[in-house]
């Protein structure tokens, strides 16, 4: 038995006592402390070591409060603390001991008779290898079956390896899909081919074989993924997963989403482009307002309904665009002389490590990015969305 597939706010006194009625000792994803004490090297060290290592492996829970004997919970002691205390301590240490940082998750569990039980969930974190950096002491751990242990070179590298190979993955996704999007191969939106908004949600889950999320349960929740700057006139189920789409005219799809089996999602839409007085242009308003409320229906999706977490990437894309100019708004629409110097503009990814963050602020570099392919130094409306718009 283990804890760490359970969700957190589920854990009771009846599931940790069952850890001590099933003797189950220390292993991949449990370590337990009767308490802790940070203040000398070597408590830290430990403690970081604890912590590190099951980000660095596949995920665990850092339980505190349980006696133990050779990795075997005897007793439930409790730990006495001031838990506000002591979370703001263990995060001041994981932002000033650890890099790159993780993210922890503290569950306080009350106990029979007053004491409480402190739980450290650590997901399994994407961002690999973390190091632990205490006076001088710099080390990377692991998980395995007894318990944490330091990494060796050939486990190092491995780490490395596979970080990059996560965003390397994701960006194959998207040069693929945006080539399909390209040649009208698969007929996503109406042909013939041409300019068109992208935009990708992909969780780094999602690229671990054998990563599959719930279609029915995502059926239910169909309002979270509405087209690219519009409504929807059909959800239905496909191969790849869900499709939302927006075909307005008969044979006339404008705009659509795809909530692919592995939890990632692709919103395009070509609904964007107009024509004034020859000259053809980009709204931005319009894109950034469609962008932001879909990464936020995104979020809300994977947080409340599908049990996706981060990191993820969002990526932007504008495609067939070369020529086209950016249109701004302050007081009324402003064309830019600088035009699009490019057919495709594949705007930098940005990581996701917090899905609680303001929209706003997530997407931030995406639009900075954009305002500088039209000529500008910045996304200039980006205070007003961060302060309640967005």
């Amino acid at each position: 038995m283990a804890l760490f597939d359970r969700p957190l706010e589920t854990i009771t006194e009846l599931d940790l006592r069952a850890l001590i009625e099933g003797e189950v000792r220390e292993d991949y994803h449990i370590e337990y402390k009767q308490s802790i004490s940070l203040k000398d090297k070597q408590d830290k060290i430990d403690f970081l070591g604890g912590l590190s290592s099951f980000a660095n492996s596949s995920g665990g829970d850092f339980i505190v409060g349980v006696s133990c004997r050779e990795g075997v919970p005897i007793e439930l002691p409790g730990w006495q603390v001031d838990l506000d205390q002591e979370k703001q301590r263990i995060e001041n240490f994981l932002r000033d001991a650890v890099e790159p940082r993780f993210g922890a998750h503290i569950k306080e569990v009350p106990l029979t008779g007053g004491s409480r039980v402190v739980i450290i969930r650590v997901p399994r974190s994407w961002a690999q290898p973390h190091m632990v950096k205490v006076d001088q002491v710099n080390r990377f751990y692991y998980r395995h079956s007894a318990g944490k242990a330091i990494m060796d070179i050939t486990q190092l590298r491995a780490a490395f390896s596979m970080t990059s190979e996560i965003s390397t993955r994701i960006e194959e996704f998207r040069a693929q899909r945006l080539r399909v999007l390209k040649t009208g191969n698969v007929q996503m939106l109406s042909p013939p081919p041409g300019p068109a908004v992208v935009l990708h949600f992909v969780p780094f889950e999602s690229m671990r074989a054998g990563g599959f999320v719930d279609l029915e349960v995502a059926m239910k929740q169909a309002g979270h993924l509405l087209p690219l700057g519009t409504g929807s006139n059909a959800f239905l189920y496909n191969l790849d997963g869900l499709l939302s789409t927006a075909e307005w005219d008969p044979g006339q799809r404008v705009a659509y989403t795809q909530l692919f089996r592995n939890g990632v999602i692709e919103s395009a839409s070509r609904d964007f482009f107009k024509d004034m007085q020859g000259r053809n242009f980009i709204p931005s308003s319009l894109v950034v307002e469609a962008v932001l409320d879909r990464v936020r229906q995104a979020l809300i999706l994977y947080t409340d309904h599908l049990s996706v977490g981060p990191p993820a990437a969002i990526m932007l894309s504008l495609i067939g665009v070369q020529g086209y100019e950016l249109a701004t708004r302050n007081d009324a629409f402003q064309f830019r002389n600088a035009r699009m110097d490019r057919d495709d503009l594949v705007i930098p990814a940005v990581v996701v490590e917090d899905f609680g963050r303001n929209v706003a602020d997530l997407c931030r570099p995406m639009f900075d990015a954009l305002w500088n392919a039209g000529g500008l130094a910045r996304w200039f409306e980006y205070e007003q969305y961060a302060q309640g718009r967005a």
